[in-house]
């Protein structure tokens, strides 16, 4: 339909549902395609091109900065036993630990993420046991977290840093108790004992270790934020060569030539604290001074 409007001049023919800017339908289908263009642009011919760029330029940290056995960078993860970016669990004495992790099993990227406990968490602090049960089947008691005091406990035995266990009394008083009271029958540290004599919270006694013959570093006992970091401190790493170096049947100093070369200084030099890279790092063991038996 069409109005007429006599202007005493000029007749001027107007649609009615002509508006300012253009109808509505008009609209709808400007913004259909300006999505439609955004999505090819922004979901498929930026990351091609940034993924092109990345693999031309930087190939190794694209994929992950992978490493092959014998230390080296890789671009195949068939041929990879690991990333230079997220830690691995080491548990025989040859090796240098990495510091603990909340990611899962232990630095699993698929469970990133630190224990979310406080500084004064008694679960942080003390651990937690899970009490035996007899139904609906019957469970011996089992730790169900370790905590900051058993770490402690356990970094200073693998490591040769004399310490001693005291019992706290409810009048603030402290006696020597001998840790063979908290050992297995296999000379192993009864992780579940000890957590439960620590002085967990309204507790007014309980077991403590203290008077360690050297300071231990807060990351061989506590994990980062992500439960991946592959690095632990130099002072760490330091008290592991006591350790690491006879178990490999190598000097101190041969030790320490390898801990200096596989630490990285602060990013830009001025951002953050030097770490040392504990999976290159053993790598690096195992290729210049390799095991001479399989443990």
């Amino acid at each position: 339909m069409r109005s007429e409007k006599n202007t005493g001049q000029t007749t001027i023919l107007r649609r009615e549902n002509d508006q300012p800017g253009g109808s509505l339908l008009r609209h709808i289908w400007a913004s259909i395609g300006v999505t439609i263009v955004l999505g090819i642009i922004c979901c498929a011919i930026y990351p091609f091109l940034i993924w092109g760029i990345a693999q031309l330029v930087f190939p190794v940290q694209a994929n992950g900065s992978l490493l092959k056995k014998d230390g080296s960078f890789t671009t195949k993860e068939d041929e990879a036993v690991g990333s230079a970016l997220i830690g691995q669990s080491f548990s025989l004495p040859q090796y240098f630990h990495p510091r603990p992790s909340a990611a899962g099993a232990g630095y699993d990227p698929t469970s990133s993420g630190g224990s979310n406990l406080g500084p004064l968490s008694d679960k942080l602090i003390n651990g937690q046991t899970t009490p035996a049960t007899t139904q609906p089947t019957t469970q011996p008691e089992s730790l169900a977290f370790d905590g900051v005091r058993l770490r402690t406990i356990h970094y200073a035995v693998d490591n040769g840093i004399p310490f001693k266990l005291y019992t706290v009394n409810a009048d603030g008083s402290r006696a020597v108790v001998p840790l063979k009271n908290y050992l297995n029958k296999d000379g192993s540290i009864n992780d579940i004992a000890l957590v439960d004599a620590f002085p967990h919270s309204g507790a007014t006694a309980g077991v403590i270790a203290a008077d360690f013959g050297s300071l231990i570093p807060g990351d061989a006992v506590t994990a980062s934020g992500s439960g991946l970091d592959p690095h632990i401190s130099p002072a760490n790493a330091e008290l592991q060569v006591n350790r690491v170096a006879p178990a490999r049947h190598i000097s101190a100093d041969q030790t320490r030539a390898l801990v200096k070369q596989y630490t990285d200084g602060p990013d830009l030099g001025i951002l953050g604290d030097p770490g040392v890279n504990v999976l290159r790092l053993n790598l690096a063991l195992d290729a210049k001074y390799p095991l001479t038996s399989s443990k």
